[in-house]
């Protein structure tokens, strides 16, 4: 989804129902964007290995499909690694609360 009303940008800084959250391999449970920057911020390469690889994005997945940010899901595909991805996230945090 593109990002164009505070409605939109709300709606990607909500806290996700509990059945979409994300189940880091690490064993971290993610609610929400702001969990995300926090979690690829003290990741181990070892645990975003795991769920970025050749043939998947989970982050980009969970992104693009439960939190509803074509963008951020686009930007985050092109990260190599967990510190790289967290200021990419933390990036799109400060833009959509700008807008929210």
């Amino acid at each position: 989804m593109t990002i164009r009303t505070k409605e939109d940008a709300q709606r990607v800084l909500r806290h996700v129902p509990d059945e979409k959250r994300f189940y880091c391999h690490d064993g971290k449970i993610l609610n929400n964007i702001y969990e995300l920057k926090i979690a690829l911020e003290k990741m181990s390469d070892h645990t975003y290995n795991h769920h970025v690889t050749d043939e998947k994005n989970d982050f980009t997945r969970w992104v693009r499909d439960v939190l509803g940010d074509d963008k951020l899901s686009h930007d985050l595909a092109k990260s190599p690694n967990p510190k790289e991805a967290s200021k990419i996230v933390a990036e799109r945090i400060s833009w959509l609360q700008a807008r929210a």
